[in-house]
Protein backbone atom coordinates (compact mmCIF):
# COMPACT_ATOMS: atom_id res chain seq x y z
CA UNK A 1 0.00 0.00 0.00
CA UNK A 2 1.29 4.01 -0.99
CA UNK A 3 2.10 5.00 2.59
CA UNK A 4 0.17 8.03 1.70
CA UNK A 5 -2.80 5.71 1.10
CA UNK A 6 -3.03 5.00 4.44
CA UNK A 7 -5.33 6.92 6.87
CA UNK A 8 -2.86 6.50 10.34
CA UNK A 9 -0.46 7.38 8.47
CA UNK A 10 -1.56 10.68 7.94
CA UNK A 11 -2.91 11.77 10.83
CA UNK A 12 0.54 10.74 12.31
CA UNK A 13 2.15 12.78 9.54
CA UNK A 14 -0.19 15.82 10.25
CA UNK A 15 0.84 15.54 14.20
CA UNK A 16 4.72 15.53 13.27
CA UNK A 17 4.36 18.01 10.39
CA UNK A 18 2.79 20.64 12.79
CA UNK A 19 5.39 19.64 15.99
CA UNK A 20 2.85 18.59 18.34
CA UNK A 21 4.34 15.34 20.53
CA UNK A 22 7.74 16.88 19.00
CA UNK A 23 9.92 18.97 21.63
CA UNK A 24 13.66 19.78 22.84
CA UNK A 25 14.98 17.17 24.93
CA UNK A 26 15.91 19.99 27.74
CA UNK A 27 17.69 17.51 30.10
CA UNK A 28 20.13 16.00 27.11
CA UNK A 29 20.62 19.71 25.33
CA UNK A 30 21.40 20.90 29.70
CA UNK A 31 23.69 18.12 29.63
CA UNK A 32 25.31 18.65 26.80
CA UNK A 33 26.22 22.01 27.00
CA UNK A 34 26.73 21.09 30.95
CA UNK A 35 24.51 23.60 32.33
CA UNK A 36 21.23 23.35 34.44
CA UNK A 37 17.90 22.48 32.76
CA UNK A 38 16.69 25.35 34.34
CA UNK A 39 19.08 27.60 32.34
CA UNK A 40 18.31 25.86 29.06
CA UNK A 41 14.93 25.92 29.48
CA UNK A 42 15.24 30.07 30.10
CA UNK A 43 17.69 30.84 26.97
CA UNK A 44 15.59 28.82 24.66
CA UNK A 45 12.58 30.28 25.69
CA UNK A 46 14.06 33.71 24.95
CA UNK A 47 15.58 32.83 21.55
CA UNK A 48 11.68 31.69 20.69
CA UNK A 49 10.60 34.81 21.68
CA UNK A 50 13.30 36.91 19.96
CA UNK A 51 11.70 34.54 16.63
CA UNK A 52 15.46 33.39 16.57
CA UNK A 53 14.32 29.53 15.83
CA UNK A 54 11.15 27.15 15.86
CA UNK A 55 10.00 24.66 17.90
CA UNK A 56 10.82 21.40 16.34
CA UNK A 57 8.79 19.67 13.75
CA UNK A 58 9.19 16.94 10.85
CA UNK A 59 9.56 18.51 7.72
CA UNK A 60 7.32 17.29 4.74
CA UNK A 61 9.88 16.20 2.15
CA UNK A 62 7.24 14.45 -0.30
CA UNK A 63 5.82 18.65 -0.38
CA UNK A 64 8.38 18.62 -3.86
CA UNK A 65 6.48 15.87 -5.43
CA UNK A 66 2.76 16.48 -4.65
CA UNK A 67 3.73 20.07 -5.75
CA UNK A 68 6.75 19.43 -8.10
CA UNK A 69 5.91 23.08 -9.73
CA UNK A 70 7.55 26.21 -7.99
CA UNK A 71 6.39 29.53 -9.33
CA UNK A 72 8.16 32.99 -8.68
CA UNK A 73 6.23 35.89 -9.32
CA UNK A 74 6.32 39.34 -9.93
CA UNK A 75 2.85 40.90 -9.28
CA UNK A 76 1.07 44.25 -9.03
CA UNK A 77 -0.77 43.80 -5.86
CA UNK A 78 -2.83 46.32 -3.46
CA UNK A 79 -1.24 46.58 0.00
CA UNK A 80 -4.52 46.38 1.67
CA UNK A 81 -5.45 43.85 4.55
CA UNK A 82 -7.22 41.58 2.91
CA UNK A 83 -4.86 41.10 0.09
CA UNK A 84 -2.07 40.76 2.72
CA UNK A 85 -4.34 38.55 4.83
CA UNK A 86 -4.85 36.19 1.58
CA UNK A 87 -0.97 35.66 1.04
CA UNK A 88 -1.19 34.38 4.64
CA UNK A 89 -3.57 32.06 4.36
CA UNK A 90 -3.60 30.68 0.43
CA UNK A 91 -2.21 27.18 0.76
CA UNK A 92 -0.28 27.64 -2.56
CA UNK A 93 1.41 30.86 -1.69
CA UNK A 94 4.78 29.78 0.59
CA UNK A 95 5.93 33.10 0.81
CA UNK A 96 4.87 36.77 0.01
CA UNK A 97 7.02 39.85 -0.18
CA UNK A 98 7.01 43.47 -0.74
CA UNK A 99 9.75 44.04 -3.80
CA UNK A 100 10.34 47.35 -6.18
CA UNK A 101 10.61 45.22 -9.55
CA UNK A 102 9.53 48.08 -12.66
CA UNK A 103 5.33 47.91 -12.29
CA UNK A 104 5.63 45.34 -9.55
CA UNK A 105 5.51 45.87 -6.00
CA UNK A 106 4.90 42.10 -4.98
CA UNK A 107 6.89 39.19 -5.12
CA UNK A 108 5.51 35.28 -4.04
CA UNK A 109 7.13 32.03 -4.03
CA UNK A 110 3.92 29.57 -5.07
CA UNK A 111 3.93 25.76 -5.46
CA UNK A 112 1.44 23.78 -7.43
CA UNK A 113 1.02 19.86 -9.10
CA UNK A 114 0.59 21.10 -12.62
CA UNK A 115 -0.10 23.97 -15.03
CA UNK A 116 -3.97 23.35 -15.22
CA UNK A 117 -4.21 23.48 -11.21
CA UNK A 118 -1.97 26.87 -11.63
CA UNK A 119 -4.55 28.69 -14.42
CA UNK A 120 -7.38 27.22 -12.23
CA UNK A 121 -6.05 28.53 -8.90
CA UNK A 122 -5.47 31.86 -10.67
CA UNK A 123 -8.83 32.40 -12.09
CA UNK A 124 -10.24 31.49 -8.77
CA UNK A 125 -8.83 34.15 -7.01
CA UNK A 126 -9.67 36.71 -9.40
CA UNK A 127 -13.81 35.58 -9.59
CA UNK A 128 -13.58 35.34 -5.81
CA UNK A 129 -12.59 38.61 -5.09
CA UNK A 130 -9.36 37.99 -3.53
CA UNK A 131 -7.38 40.02 -5.62
CA UNK A 132 -8.01 42.65 -8.02
CA UNK A 133 -9.20 41.94 -11.60
CA UNK A 134 -6.63 42.60 -14.35
CA UNK A 135 -8.47 45.96 -15.27
CA UNK A 136 -6.98 46.90 -11.59
CA UNK A 137 -3.31 46.23 -11.63
CA UNK A 138 -0.86 44.95 -14.43
CA UNK A 139 -0.23 41.60 -15.15
CA UNK A 140 1.52 39.38 -13.13
CA UNK A 141 4.90 38.18 -14.65
CA UNK A 142 5.28 34.16 -13.55
CA UNK A 143 8.53 32.48 -14.45
CA UNK A 144 7.99 28.38 -13.39
CA UNK A 145 10.70 26.57 -12.33
CA UNK A 146 10.34 21.92 -11.58
CA UNK A 147 11.15 20.88 -8.30
CA UNK A 148 12.92 18.18 -9.87
CA UNK A 149 15.73 19.44 -10.57
CA UNK A 150 16.32 20.43 -7.09
CA UNK A 151 19.84 19.69 -6.43
CA UNK A 152 19.82 21.65 -2.75
CA UNK A 153 17.59 22.15 -0.06
CA UNK A 154 19.33 22.93 3.14
CA UNK A 155 18.06 26.00 5.06
CA UNK A 156 19.87 25.60 8.08
CA UNK A 157 22.99 25.24 6.51
CA UNK A 158 22.90 29.51 7.32
CA UNK A 159 23.12 28.34 11.09
CA UNK A 160 27.36 27.96 9.65
CA UNK A 161 27.37 32.00 9.08
CA UNK A 162 25.96 32.65 12.67
CA UNK A 163 29.58 32.49 13.45
CA UNK A 164 30.31 35.61 11.99
CA UNK A 165 28.62 37.34 14.60
CA UNK A 166 30.52 35.77 17.23
CA UNK A 167 32.38 38.59 19.49
CA UNK A 168 35.53 38.66 20.97
CA UNK A 169 34.47 36.89 23.89
CA UNK A 170 32.29 34.52 22.32
CA UNK A 171 29.02 36.38 22.61
CA UNK A 172 26.36 36.49 19.67
CA UNK A 173 25.51 39.56 18.43
CA UNK A 174 22.74 39.67 16.14
CA UNK A 175 19.46 41.85 15.26
CA UNK A 176 20.69 44.75 18.28
CA UNK A 177 20.41 41.09 20.82
CA UNK A 178 23.63 39.94 22.39
CA UNK A 179 23.11 36.68 23.26
CA UNK A 180 26.14 34.82 25.53
CA UNK A 181 28.28 32.16 23.60
CA UNK A 182 25.45 29.24 25.08
CA UNK A 183 22.90 30.84 22.96
CA UNK A 184 25.04 30.18 19.81
CA UNK A 185 25.84 26.55 21.19
CA UNK A 186 21.84 25.98 21.30
CA UNK A 187 20.71 27.35 18.29
CA UNK A 188 23.94 25.42 16.17
CA UNK A 189 23.02 21.61 17.97
CA UNK A 190 18.94 22.81 17.47
CA UNK A 191 19.60 23.43 14.21
CA UNK A 192 21.24 20.22 13.18
CA UNK A 193 18.61 17.98 15.03
CA UNK A 194 19.99 17.27 18.25
CA UNK A 195 18.60 16.72 21.21
CA UNK A 196 14.96 16.65 19.59
CA UNK A 197 12.53 14.00 21.05
CA UNK A 198 9.18 12.67 20.04
CA UNK A 199 6.45 11.39 22.45
CA UNK A 200 5.31 8.07 21.31
CA UNK A 201 2.99 7.83 23.65
CA UNK A 202 1.21 10.78 23.44
CA UNK A 203 0.40 10.19 19.77
CA UNK A 204 -0.40 6.47 20.14
CA UNK A 205 -3.03 7.76 22.87
CA UNK A 206 -3.84 10.42 20.16
CA UNK A 207 -4.13 7.89 16.99
CA UNK A 208 -5.61 5.17 19.22
CA UNK A 209 -2.90 2.49 18.20
CA UNK A 210 0.26 0.80 19.90
CA UNK A 211 2.95 3.19 21.07
CA UNK A 212 5.28 0.55 19.70
CA UNK A 213 3.90 1.09 16.14
CA UNK A 214 4.48 4.63 16.07
CA UNK A 215 8.23 3.97 15.85
CA UNK A 216 7.45 1.79 12.57
CA UNK A 217 5.38 3.91 11.48
CA UNK A 218 7.65 6.36 11.41
CA UNK A 219 10.50 4.81 10.05
CA UNK A 220 8.72 3.81 7.54
CA UNK A 221 7.85 7.06 6.43
CA UNK A 222 11.38 8.56 6.52
CA UNK A 223 12.96 5.46 4.76
CA UNK A 224 10.01 6.35 1.90
CA UNK A 225 10.83 9.72 1.75
CA UNK A 226 7.75 10.95 3.07
CA UNK A 227 9.35 13.19 6.16
CA UNK A 228 12.91 14.09 6.92
CA UNK A 229 14.13 13.72 10.49
CA UNK A 230 12.66 16.54 13.06
CA UNK A 231 14.64 19.50 13.43
CA UNK A 232 14.52 23.34 14.58
CA UNK A 233 14.63 25.72 11.83
CA UNK A 234 14.66 29.66 11.31
CA UNK A 235 11.69 30.71 11.84
CA UNK A 236 11.60 31.92 8.08
CA UNK A 237 13.19 28.75 6.43
CA UNK A 238 15.70 30.04 4.36
CA UNK A 239 16.30 33.33 6.33
CA UNK A 240 18.35 33.87 9.63
CA UNK A 241 17.06 36.58 12.19
CA UNK A 242 17.89 40.19 10.19
CA UNK A 243 19.75 38.14 7.16
CA UNK A 244 18.13 39.53 3.41
CA UNK A 245 16.91 36.95 1.27
CA UNK A 246 18.36 36.95 -2.49
CA UNK A 247 17.10 34.92 -4.72
CA UNK A 248 19.09 35.02 -8.31
CA UNK A 249 19.31 33.21 -12.14
CA UNK A 250 22.15 32.51 -13.09
CA UNK A 251 23.65 31.52 -16.19
CA UNK A 252 26.53 29.16 -16.26
CA UNK A 253 28.12 28.53 -18.80
CA UNK A 254 30.80 25.60 -18.32
CA UNK A 255 32.23 23.64 -15.47
CA UNK A 256 28.20 23.15 -14.19
CA UNK A 257 29.46 19.81 -11.98
CA UNK A 258 32.15 21.87 -9.90
CA UNK A 259 30.30 25.04 -10.10
CA UNK A 260 27.16 22.90 -8.68
CA UNK A 261 29.79 20.93 -5.60
CA UNK A 262 30.51 25.04 -5.20
CA UNK A 263 27.38 25.62 -4.69
CA UNK A 264 26.13 22.74 -2.61
CA UNK A 265 29.36 23.67 -0.59
CA UNK A 266 28.11 26.89 0.38
CA UNK A 267 26.68 27.92 3.57
CA UNK A 268 25.03 31.36 2.28
CA UNK A 269 23.31 29.25 -0.54
CA UNK A 270 20.23 27.46 1.11
CA UNK A 271 18.44 25.92 -2.05
CA UNK A 272 19.56 25.60 -5.40
CA UNK A 273 18.25 23.75 -8.52
CA UNK A 274 18.80 23.65 -12.47
CA UNK A 275 16.45 25.66 -14.21
CA UNK A 276 15.90 26.39 -18.12
CA UNK A 277 13.83 29.92 -18.42
CA UNK A 278 15.87 31.96 -21.53
CA UNK A 279 19.58 31.94 -21.05
CA UNK A 280 19.71 31.19 -17.41
CA UNK A 281 20.31 27.68 -16.48
CA UNK A 282 20.41 27.61 -12.14
CA UNK A 283 18.36 29.48 -9.67
CA UNK A 284 19.97 29.68 -6.00
CA UNK A 285 17.87 31.61 -3.07
CA UNK A 286 20.66 32.21 -0.39
CA UNK A 287 20.86 34.76 2.45
CA UNK A 288 23.22 37.18 3.67
CA UNK A 289 23.49 39.52 6.86
CA UNK A 290 24.50 42.46 4.42
CA UNK A 291 24.28 42.70 0.55
CA UNK A 292 27.64 43.44 0.20
CA UNK A 293 28.85 39.72 1.45
CA UNK A 294 26.13 38.53 -1.34
CA UNK A 295 28.61 40.54 -3.55
CA UNK A 296 31.90 39.55 -2.20
CA UNK A 297 30.31 35.91 -2.89
CA UNK A 298 29.59 36.83 -6.89
CA UNK A 299 33.09 37.81 -6.91
CA UNK A 300 34.57 34.68 -5.60
CA UNK A 301 32.15 32.86 -8.06
CA UNK A 302 33.86 34.79 -10.76
CA UNK A 303 37.20 34.59 -9.94
CA UNK A 304 36.80 30.73 -9.03
CA UNK A 305 35.29 29.76 -12.39
CA UNK A 306 36.42 32.67 -14.82
CA UNK A 307 34.49 32.78 -18.12
CA UNK A 308 31.70 30.67 -16.73
CA UNK A 309 29.32 32.65 -15.39
CA UNK A 310 27.39 34.68 -17.64
CA UNK A 311 24.59 36.97 -16.92
CA UNK A 312 22.94 36.98 -13.22
CA UNK A 313 19.45 38.21 -12.16
CA UNK A 314 18.76 39.19 -8.57
CA UNK A 315 15.70 39.89 -6.63
CA UNK A 316 16.90 41.63 -3.21
CA UNK A 317 14.61 40.83 -0.37
CA UNK A 318 14.72 42.48 3.30
CA UNK A 319 13.17 41.16 6.41
CA UNK A 320 11.18 44.41 6.82
CA UNK A 321 9.74 43.17 3.53
CA UNK A 322 8.42 39.91 4.56
CA UNK A 323 4.45 39.01 4.75
CA UNK A 324 4.68 36.46 5.10
CA UNK A 325 6.96 32.82 5.18
CA UNK A 326 5.23 29.74 6.24
CA UNK A 327 7.08 26.79 6.06
CA UNK A 328 4.42 24.28 7.38
CA UNK A 329 1.42 25.67 5.87
CA UNK A 330 1.43 24.06 2.44
CA UNK A 331 2.57 21.22 3.68
CA UNK A 332 -0.19 20.76 6.38
CA UNK A 333 -3.16 21.87 4.15
CA UNK A 334 -2.17 18.91 1.57
CA UNK A 335 -2.21 16.48 4.14
CA UNK A 336 -5.51 17.49 5.07
CA UNK A 337 -6.67 17.78 1.53
CA UNK A 338 -5.51 14.18 1.13
CA UNK A 339 -6.84 12.58 4.36
CA UNK A 340 -10.05 14.32 3.43
CA UNK A 341 -10.18 12.58 -0.34
CA UNK A 342 -9.49 9.37 1.30
CA UNK A 343 -11.95 9.69 3.85
CA UNK A 344 -14.29 10.74 1.10
CA UNK A 345 -13.12 8.03 -1.21
CA UNK A 346 -13.74 5.74 1.42
CA UNK A 347 -17.16 6.55 2.38
CA UNK A 348 -18.65 6.54 -1.02
CA UNK A 349 -16.35 3.61 -2.00
CA UNK A 350 -14.55 5.07 -4.35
Amino acid sequence: MNLLDDEINLRLILYLVSGEGISVNIDALSKSLNLHRVTVKKKLKKLIDLNFITLPFYPFSYLYKAYPMLILVKADMPRSKDVIDFFKDDSHIFAAFSCMEGAYNTFLIEYFKDLESYHGWREKIVTEYKIPSREQRSPADATIFTNKLMFKNNPNCLANDLINHLDKGGNLVIKNEVLDSHYFSILSLLLKGRHIQRNDSFLARELGINRKTIKRRVDRLIEGGIIDSPCCFFPNLFIPPGYNLVVSMVEVKSMIAKIRKYVKDHHNISRAQEASTGRYNFLLFSAFYQIEDFFMMGEDLMNKFSGSIGAIENIFLSPHMTHTIKPQKISLAWIERKLWELRYNDNFGL
